[in-house]
């Protein structure tokens, strides 16, 4: 049973969000994507959209390695990246990839519904990474300040470890080399190499976030946080924390919805769950989220927009065993204050008996109501601005679910279930057609 919450292509291997932009009244969500298998390789751009972050439509592949006569240096895949809007239009900065060389470019929306995009004869936009120190060079976040494009590039210098690289300029093409933004040693933000940075303000607040590759033989959250502000060439970081304490989400992006809000989506790794390789696509992303910074530190919610799934709701016993009459594979528990701070795993059970526990020990003593979305064996945990992802795709509806408390709790408090409604898959040309129909380069060819 497919998850319906959760955004999935038909087919092949997706993995982290690019390019994610509000444009014209929809949500834009582009991701990397192997049309080819269900394996990291052959990366190129997948496409979906939205108009309201529920009800989504698969459209077909938007960006193509190559081809390697005329685009030589993105030949081998097209690596992750960011959208800007510009001059009229939405452009991206990605990383493409020759071999072991791994470079910015440059590629412009060939239409309005981004159906596909022009590579720019000017690309690669730098010959090589910007200093003889820098061992990893990646991924891209772009903004405007100052009267400059401002962009961020993930990586790692010698004996550093995990750096940002910061780079500016006058019309997207010629870069210039700024510095090192801020480095593992500077925040206190483990890694070997940094990946995926997201940049944004929020009240008056700069964050950023990036995805760890820890060293060899540690293990540890996998996206922090950094919030502080620009000081002289670098970044002052005030505080820094764990953006996701679960084990699956990784890469996440965000961008600005026409409304304000910031809005996040990440890369649901379930290659890494114990029935993840099974069926025709492998990789899910993640319920959209709202990002703000409160008190100096960021906080993380469901978007509104979920709440608009909700249908009915079953009051559930705060501590032992709930079992449904019908087994669902979607719904919402939404837990107290008063039972979040008393509740310690929360356990789901399939009518054949697999089982998934999540522990809630990060989430007690937060601010606030408890919500857990499970979703055909993915389960996010939200509570006082921390999220939590999961995943058992054994798990595929859920008969019974346990709350256990905590050892000497009272079960006083309130706890229930939300029927959630399954939105649809939108219908058209574009989706029927499904992904990777479109024939190589078009749309994707250099000026």
């Amino acid at each position: 049973m497919p998850a319906s919450l959760h955004y999935a292509p038909a087919k092949g291997w997706m993995n982290d969000p690019n390019g994610a932009v509000h444009w014209q009244g929809r949500h834009h969500l582009f991701y990397q994507y192997n049309p080819d298998g269900t394996e990291f390789s052959n990366q190129h751009w997948g496409h979906a959209s939205s108009p309201d972050l529920l009800t989504w439509t698969e459209h077909e592949v938007a960006l193509f390695p190559g081809p390697a006569e005329t685009a030589p240096y993105d030949a081998t895949a097209c690596f992750s990246g960011c959208a800007v809007e510009h001059d009229g239009g939405v452009s991206i900065l990605y990383t493409g990839v020759l071999g072991d060389a791994q470079l910015p470019c440059l590629a412009r929306a060939a239409d309005d519904a981004l159906s596909g995009f022009v590579k720019d004869p000017a690309n690669p936009l730098l010959p090589a990474p910007p200093a003889a120190d820098i061992t990893e060079f990646r991924d891209h976040s772009v903004w405007r300040a100052d009267g400059r494009w401002r962009m961020l590039v993930a990586g790692a210098r010698h004996d550093h470890g995990g750096s940002l690289f910061a780079l500016s300029s006058a019309d997207l093409r010629a870069w210039d080399y700024d510095g090192v933004l801020v480095d593992r040693a500077a925040s206190g933000v483990p890694g070997a190499v940094w990946e995926c940075p997201d940049y944004f303000t929020s009240a008056d607040t700069a964050a950023v976030l990036v995805s760890v590759i820890h060293e060899d033989g540690e293990n540890g959250p996998d996206v922090w946080w950094m919030t502080g502000s620009a000081a002289g060439d670098g970044f002052d970081v005030r505080a820094s924390g764990v953006v996701d304490v679960g084990d699956r989400f990784y890469a996440p992006q965000s961008y600005r919805a026409s409304d304000g809000r910031r809005i996040q989506f990440g890369w649901i790794r379930t290659h890494q769950d114990p029935a993840g390789l099974d069926g025709p696509a492998v990789g899910f992303m993640s319920l959209p989220r709202e990002l703000s910074v409160r008190g100096g530190r960021l906080y993380s919610e469901p978007a509104a927009e979920l709440a608009s799934l909700r249908r009915t709701a079953t009051p559930v016993r705060p501590t032992g065993a709930t079992r449904f009459e019908q087994a669902r594979a979607t719904g919402e528990l939404v837990l107290d204050a008063e039972t979040a701070d008393g509740t310690r795993r929360v356990t789901l059970r399939s009518p054949g008996g697999a089982e998934t526990s999540v522990d809630l020990t990060e989430f007690t003593g937060r601010d606030g109501v408890l919500r857990l979305f499970w979703d055909a064996g993915i389960i996010e945990v939200y509570r006082g601005g921390l999220a939590g992802t999961w995943s058992d795709l054994r798990v595929e509806e859920v008969a019974e679910l346990r709350l256990d408390g905590a050892p000497g709790s009272a079960a006083t408090g309130r706890a229930e279930i939300w029927e959630l409604a399954h939105p649809e898959r939108e219908s058209g040309p574009a989706a029927a057609a499904g992904p990777g129909t479109a024939p190589h380069g078009r749309a994707s060819s250099p000026a």
